[in-house]
């Protein structure tokens, strides 16, 4: 049964891909296909527990089904070509030893991370109090709504400040979905989501950036010390990292390229990033200006609508809480106020954290670099400027939501030291994206592909 869950989620990723956008490329098509497939079926799983539905085996496969059987009357309703682009032949000038060395890397050493996740069972501490945990007692229980470890009774601090009550449901549920199709491992959720992350973002590279700048990205990207270290354990802040940074980078294809493709795959991207962590908002509400400012310059009102759908799966979600009591202890300071060593603490640790090799790489020095070096390309053509600010405007407003909480539950330290450590995360692939499709940087791989042709 757990092989036909998989199937069922990667077709429906795929459908609800090629529902979206008829010109997408193979790769990007495929790589989306389980990131939107375990999404949207863990929407659907929330959805029939609300309800009153148990969740099941049966239940959730048949959900599935259904999604399937409407995205096929859909696509067959709109009439569209939404087969894969078929392969006319290797055309073999696209590719050099470069290319070949970079993608056998990314190969390797994706295989030694992936055998790494699946063969070591869960230990990470978040996942065994939390979003593991949960997903099984979920499978265990049949119920998400009225889960024996979210009663008062049984955990007298489940609505204390921190709770795991209130975070978004997007893993939990999907650790529930492979527990309940007879998986041993939860792990399978986060081994598959960062494989086909890594098809996807080498997709998009390589449509404004060509093969081989695409194989030297999706690298550099990959190893990245912390991330691919949390890439193979059961926490949230890689999965998370995934349709946050996808959807920001689609929203910035949007802004190149005037597609509106990339726009809609872009907003349901984000909306799945809310559906994983609340605080993945900062990225929907970064987008929003840019999208706002293009929308209005170009006249085109029903533009800014699609962005403004990333927050269905929040709305949601406030709506299952509401409904069935699920609530914490507020951490948020509503009104404003000025702490400037609140202030100095914040932006010292995340400029820390930033210029740590031991976490990121060089992925933060080389992206000043690059900005540094697209500096005239920057001014002259606004090149890469809407990434950019996206990206700015992003780690501005999660400063600001570190700034407005009360840490009634933690030190504000921990939460750097580890909570923001991680979100950052979701900056990689950004910045790493902004660096290797800048125009210095495509005129140089494409010089280097004419000279080893």
């Amino acid at each position: 049964m757990l092989t036909i869950g998989i199937i069922i989620i990667l077709i429906m990723g795929l459908l609800i891909v090629c529902l979206i956008s008829k010109e997408l490329s193979c790769i990007e098509k495929i790589g989306l296909s389980f990131p939107v497939g375990i999404g949207v079926q863990t929407m659907l799983m929330a959805l029939i527990n609300l309800c009153g539905l148990r969740l099941t085996a049966i239940s959730v496969l048949s959900s599935g089904l259904l999604m399937l059987f409407v995205l096929l009357v859909l696509l067959f309703r709109r009439n569209s070509q939404t087969h894969l682009h078929p392969i006319q032949g290797l055309d073999t000038s696209k590719y050099n030893m470069v290319w070949m060395l970079f993608i056998g890397l990314v190969i390797y050493f994706e295989y030694m991370n992936f055998v790494k996740c699946m063969y070591f069972p869960t230990f990470d501490r978040d996942s065994l109090a939390g979003f593991d945990t949960i997903g099984y007692v979920i499978a265990q229980e049949h119920t998400f709504r009225h889960i024996s470890l979210f009663q008062h009774d049984y955990m007298p601090s489940i609505h204390n400040a921190g709770s795991y009550i209130t975070y978004a449901p997007m893993t939990q549920l999907s650790y529930a979905f492979v527990y309940l199709l007879g998986a041993e491992t939860s792990k399978l959720i986060p081994a598959f989501i960062f494989l086909f992350f890594l098809i996807t973002f080498y997709g998009v590279m390589k449509r404004i950036s060509g093969h081989t700048c695409a194989a030297v990205a999706t690298f550099l990207t990959m190893i990245t010390p912390e991330m691919i270290a949390f890439s193979s354990l059961s926490a949230t802040n890689v999965i998370h990292a995934v349709s946050a940074s996808l959807g920001i980078i689609y929203i910035a294809l949007w802004t190149k390229y005037k597609s509106q493709e990339d726009l809609l795959l872009g907003s349901l991207l984000l909306g799945l990033n809310i559906w994983t962590r609340t605080d993945g908002i900062v990225f929907v509400l970064g987008a929003l200006p840019v999208i706002g400012f293009i929308s209005i310059k170009n006249k085109q009102w029903k533009t800014f609508l699609s962005p403004l759908c990333a927050f269905i799966p929040a709305l949601f979600w406030m709506l299952f809480c509401k409904m069935n009591n699920f609530y914490s202890e507020s951490i948020a300071i509503t009104h404003l106020f000025w702490d400037s060593e609140k202030a100095n603490i914040i932006w010292n640790g995340i400029k820390s954290l930033c210029l740590d090799k031991q976490f990121y790489g060089i992925s933060f020095l080389f992206f000043t670099i690059s900005v540094l070096c697209n500096s005239w390309f920057i001014w002259k053509k606004k090149d890469n400027l809407p990434l950019l600010v996206m990206i700015a405007f992003s780690l501005l407003l999660y400063m600001i939501v570190l700034y407005q909480i009360d840490y009634k539950w933690d030190s504000i330290h921990n939460v750097l030291a580890y909570s923001a450590k991680r979100f950052l995360f979701c900056f990689i692939p950004l910045i790493w994206f902004y660096s290797m499709s800048n125009k210095w940087i495509v005129l140089l791989f494409n010089k280097l592909e004419t000279f080893l042709k």
